[in-house]
């Protein structure tokens, strides 16, 4: 049985502001053990699959490709910035997302997915888009005021107008199927 690691999301442009917002921050936690995001692989996920057969990913496409033509583009706010993970032992920081439509768009995928008898993700939707993942902090007083500092940050809008569906491959995330978002 071939499987792919899948998951349903939403690209991220890594704007001048962005790329700014994630360079302000490798600055300031300079030497703590942090895998950040590459510039590339910026994204917000909306669903995640997990290791998929490969004989479901037909399906699987039919579904996203319904909820997206269901889904007027909308745009997203990004900042906020906070963990997951306890504040002794943060695993993942991550920009928050403000967007009413990115909640809609999930809805619609999750409605799509039980459609073809998939269950969703145990955990509750909460839209990120991830900075770093957090290996081991040297100096968690630095971490906290870092964190501090920056946490009310917004960046300019971005206009969101297609699903895709990416498959992990050795640390990159490479579209497997993408769909423009309709009219609603």
């Amino acid at each position: 049985m071939n499987t792919k690691r899948l998951f349903a999301g939403v690209k991220v442009a890594a704007t001048a502001a962005l790329r700014a917002e994630l360079a302000a921050w490798q600055q300031a936690l300079r030497g703590e053990r942090i895998r950040w995001t590459r510039p590339e692989n910026l994204h917000l996920t909306i669903e995640f699959f997990g290791a998929t057969e490969e004989g479901r990913i037909p399906e699987l496409k039919a579904a996203l490709a319904q909820a997206a033509a269901a889904t007027k583009t909308f745009a997203i706010k990004l900042g906020g910035a906070g963990t997951f993970g306890g504040a002794r032992s943060p695993r993942v920081l991550w920009l928050g997302v403000e967007s009413a439509g990115l909640e809609e768009l999930h809805g619609r995928v999750v409605a799509a997915l039980a459609g073809i008898g998939w269950n969703p993700e145990a955990r509750e939707f909460a839209p990120h888009l991830t900075l770093g993942r957090i290996s081991r902090l040297q100096d968690t007083r630095r971490f906290g005021e870092a964190l501090e500092s920056r946490r009310a940050g917004v960046l300019p809008e971005q206009p969101v107008n297609e699903l895709v569906l990416f498959a992990s491959v050795t640390g990159r995330y490479v579209p497997v199927g993408s769909w423009g978002l309709g009219g609603g």
